[in-house]
């Protein structure tokens, strides 16, 4: 004797649409790639770093006042002339050739006022690090001691990509100060 099995039209339907869903899913996966679900940049270590930036003299942070604005934190330098050093260092495992530094001061308040300077490490074995120097940097403004826009300025340091020296990136270091010869005394 046979036995009938009788199955309900409607859980048919529901489980076909399941498989239906199902399918579509495992489509627009692969259609659209994998989802990327860390939204932050992968670091890359780059071939020379910045390992310390120093001033002389040296910027100071404190709370200053500028008319009827405080402003809290302020990067302030201390002088219109100005010493900037920087220590790189090759993290490579190859012997860096070459090496072009730049510094580019720029003047918050018109961009279209910048100094430029140029400077070169000959040689950076690998895990050396090296010292660089520019000297007698004249600030493009000054606050003293009136307006917080006359003496903003931002500071560019640059490791320029050099293919034949064994440099493929570029390194950038950006800082942004005041000018305020007010405080000098």
């Amino acid at each position: 004797m046979a036995k009938f099995i009788t199955v309900k039209r409607k859980y048919l339907l529901y489980s076909f649409l399941g498989l239906v869903i199902i399918f579509a899913s495992f489509l627009g996966v692969n259609f659209f790639g994998k989802a990327e679900t860390d939204p932050v940049v992968e670091n890359i270590e780059p071939y020379i770093k910045f390992v310390s930036v120093e001033f002389d003299p040296q910027i100071a942070v404190k709370n200053v006042k500028y008319g009827d604005e405080e402003y809290k934190g302020l990067k302030i330098l201390p002088s219109t002339n100005f010493k900037v050093s920087a220590l790189v260092q090759n993290v490579t495992e190859k012997t860096m050739n070459n090496i072009q530094i730049s510094l580019t001061l720029i003047s918050l308040k018109d961009r279209n006022q910048q100094l430029n300077k140029q400077g070169i490490i000959p040689t950076l074995e690998p895990g050396a690090t090296a010292k660089i120097s520019f000297e007698n940097i004249n600030a493009l403004g000054d606050a003293k001691g009136e307006s917080a826009t006359n003496g903003q300025h931002e500071l560019v340091l640059a490791i320029k990509a050099n293919p034949d020296g064994g440099i493929d990136q570029n390194t950038e270091a950006k800082f942004t100060f005041n000018v305020d010869s007010s405080f000098n005394k």
